[in-house]
């Protein structure tokens, strides 16, 4: 089975897509560089995506922008001379007005609503299950230290059925960690997790983990991922795995940096947190290609009963 990885500039330009079609589904205005991104993304092969990101498709946003394409523009044009059919005045442009009000019309049927709605439904469930937890876990603990890590295979090309053996791979090497974390003395134990399989023709499957540790007894935050991810690369996996420490990353990097110390009166520090654990909660389409449901993929773990607080009672605010 040939296996062929998209470059990030591809996934850049999938994604870019996906974005600017939903503005455009929405009759949001279009900013000059919007349209000039358009008439871009418009140069690009669909045949030769279908190459270097096979599951492209699987994002209905993405299906609609080729599918308004192949409507507005004749299937002889070469992909890389649509931009002189486009040229001119881009604010009173027929070919670019015909392109939007293709896709405005394909995004606005009943099946593609129904599709988004769906997903979206899914979407709100897992959000709402996120926001739950963290709430639980506020109330029994006054200080966080959220840990979040990237945990990927290396790629074995040799395998025959190189997605379902991953896959299987996968889900066993979660199993274990699982088990580590809850049973090993060689790392930490966490108050609790939220995680996510993705897959990606970049770095294959992949899962996104935050885990939620007591700030009674944990402060190094990006010491405890570090121990995670290196038991996870060698112990786990054996040498097979890697990871990325998303907390020895510069939080000035970050627009909402929910992760790190989580003190329960920090209401933006919790917003933060809740924003960043909804990213595990959206609908990975690629994964939808293979079969994968979403029920399969995206994990949590139990709720925790409420303790019995003793002591003076939390200060709302913090004292300086």
């Amino acid at each position: 089975m040939t296996y062929v990885y998209e470059s990030l500039d591809t996934i850049k330009d999938l994604d870019a897509i996906a974005t600017l079609s939903k503005k455009i589904a929405k009759v949001e205005s279009l900013s000059r560089s919007s349209k000039r991104e358009i008439i871009r993304l418009l140069g690009i092969s669909e045949e030769g995506l279908s190459i270097d990101a096979p599951l492209y498709g699987m994002n209905p946003y993405v299906e609609a922008f080729f599918s308004a394409k192949n409507t507005v523009i004749s299937p002889h044009a070469i992909d890389q001379d649509v931009g002189k059919l486009i040229s001119g005045d881009l604010g009173d442009n027929k070919l670019l007005k015909d392109f939007c009000q293709s896709l405005q019309k394909y995004t606005s049927t009943p099946e593609f609503k129904r599709t988004i709605r769906i997903n979206r439904k899914s979407e709100l469930k897992r959000e709402n299950s996120c926001s739950r937890y963290i709430d639980a876990h506020l109330e029994n603990y006054a200080r966080l230290i959220v840990v979040r890590i990237d945990l990927r295979l290396r790629i074995d090309p040799d395998k025959v059925n190189f997605l379902s053996d991953l896959f299987i791979d996968m889900a066993r090497f979660w199993r274990r960690l699982r088990r580590d974390l809850r049973e090993s003395e060689k790392i930490p134990k966490p108050e609790g997790f939220i995680g996510k399989l993705e897959h990606g023709h970049y770095r294959g499957y992949h899962f996104h983990v935050m885990l939620f540790f007591d700030g009674s007894k944990h402060q190094k935050d990006v010491i405890l991922a570090r121990m995670i991810g290196e038991h996870w690369k060698n112990e786990v996996t054996e040498g097979r795995g890697d990871y990325h420490n998303c907390n020895a990353t510069d939080p000035a990097k970050y627009k909402y940096y929910g992760i790190g110390r989580v003190e329960h009166w920090d209401i933006e520090k919790i917003e933060n947190l809740k924003f960043a654990a909804c990213y595990l909660a959206k609908t990975d389409y690629s994964l939808n290609s293979l079969n994968i449901s979403a029920n399969r993929t995206f994990f949590r773990g139990t709720i925790p009963k409420k303790k019995e607080r003793r002591g003076r009672k939390r200060k709302c605010n913090p004292v300086f």
